[in-house]
């Protein structure tokens, strides 16, 4: 009977300790922080990081929601998800500067290679040959390279204030228009000297 008794006085106070269980309130405060440190840059340089840091804490607000309606409390998945979460954001934060630091270098690169070739296109418009039949051609390739110019001045603004998404689209633009301006240059110049080659 003695051990009747202590066995159901041991059940009830294991019943009343997980009905009386509460949230794991520092996982919460843990996992809430890391995803707070992340979201600024994260959201720009790492969003699929990010995303899964934001499930996973979802997921856990919804298993502690879920637990909070019980009688018999257990919050032991919803810390699970909270660690989760946590490790999520953290490796988000990781991400975001890693990534961040290589779209630099790639804009960078771009903003380099964009220069020269407008100013591969622009020394070969100087010396392009002047004739009755390139001189509006030519003036049409001097506005477009002004207008290349241009965006290329953006882009290094862009590059200033870190926006090298911006930066590396424009500078890939620019690059891709000015040396095609160059070809076609080029190709208009062995024209000409070709003909001049034949009436000799």
């Amino acid at each position: 009977m003695k051990r009747f008794t202590l066995a159901t006085i041991g059940a009830l106070s294991m019943f009343v300790v997980l009905g009386c269980a509460k949230p794991p309130q520092d996982a919460i405060n843990a996992a809430q922080a890391e995803l707070d440190k992340a979201r600024a840059q994260a959201e720009t340089w790492a969003p699929t990081e990010l995303r899964a840091a934001d499930e996973a804490m979802s997921a856990a607000q919804a298993e502690i929601n879920a637990q909070n309606e019980k009688w018999l409390k257990n919050y032991d998945k919803a810390t699970e998800l909270l660690n989760s979460a946590k490790d999520n954001a953290v490796k988000a934060s990781e991400a975001a500067v890693a990534n961040k630091e290589q779209a630099k270098k790639d804009a960078e690169a771009a903003l380099g290679m964009a220069d020269t070739a407008v100013q591969t296109a622009a020394a070969a418009l100087k010396v392009a040959p002047v004739t009755k039949d390139s001189k509006a051609d030519l003036e049409l390739f001097k506005t477009d390279l002004a207008t290349l110019q241009s965006t290329l001045d953006a882009a290094k603004a862009s590059f200033a204030s870190e926006d090298y998404k911006t930066a590396l689209d424009s500078a890939n633009s620019v690059k891709d228009k000015a040396t095609s301006i160059a070809t076609q240059l080029e190709e208009a110049k062995k024209k000409i000297a070709s003909r001049t080659t034949k009436t000799k």
